[in-house]
């Protein structure tokens, strides 16, 4: 969940810095007609904006699509882990009883060099299955984490136009470009209130291999 909201805040900071910097030139001298026209029509007339601010660590420990990935993610990593302990275990075992009959004499040299080439050989293949497992799980995970950052900032985006908001900003614990903000416009539980609600009514995984199945 940390890594979630670290990143997160991350990619909503950089709107943030965008506006602090907007703020920042209002003393500079005026643009030229054409600049001058199209920041007509973006911008508010005397500079009046309406602005709100999300705590992205409460977004992401109460939002629970991203509670729901991080789960799931914690059991697909404690799976690929207890698969390789297993391998791992076996290698152990089988390398034991090599060197336990190696020092008891039991192999002839061409059994020697048979049962240490097959040894060797399936210490690579562990290491090679635990790489593959570990680059899957974490292409995997950027994916779905692509695709929940892309939900929340969608979805923050049409929650301005609706509510009238000129700017959104970011606050978190972890990285933080806001030094105030008045909780009058903390708008953080109506926002994961809403993605929790579509959230609930967004057909499951689950759901979705099961309908495929029939």
């Amino acid at each position: 969940m940390k890594k979630i909201t670290l990143v997160l805040s991350g990619l909503m900071m950089l709107a943030a810095s965008a506006i602090i910097s907007s703020c920042d030139k209002s003393g500079e001298p005026a643009p030229s007609v054409n600049e001058g026209a199209e920041t007509a029509k973006t911008a508010k007339a005397g500079g009046s904006y309406k602005i709100a601010f999300v705590l992205i660590d409460t977004l992401t420990s109460q939002y629970q699509k991203c509670k729901d990935l991080e789960e799931e993610f914690a059991k697909k990593r404690a799976n690929a882990e207890s698969t390789i302990q297993d391998k791992g275990k076996s290698f152990a075992a089988q390398a034991q009883e090599f060197q336990r009959k190696y020092q008891s004499n039991q192999f002839t040299q061409q059994q020697f060099e048979a049962e240490q080439a097959r040894l060797g050989k399936l210490q690579q293949d562990i290491e090679a299955l635990q790489a593959r497992l570990s680059n899957s799980l974490q292409e995997e995970y950027q994916k779905e984490f692509q695709a929940l950052t892309d939900t929340i900032q969608n979805f923050t985006k049409s929650y301005a136009k609706e509510k009238g908001f000129d700017f959104i900003l970011c606050k978190s614990s972890g990285i933080d470009n806001v030094l105030y903000a008045n909780e009058a416009y903390d708008v953080t539980e109506e926002v994961v209130n809403a993605l929790n609600k579509r959230y609930s009514k967004a057909p499951k995984k689950d759901a979705k291999k099961e309908e495929a199945k029939k």
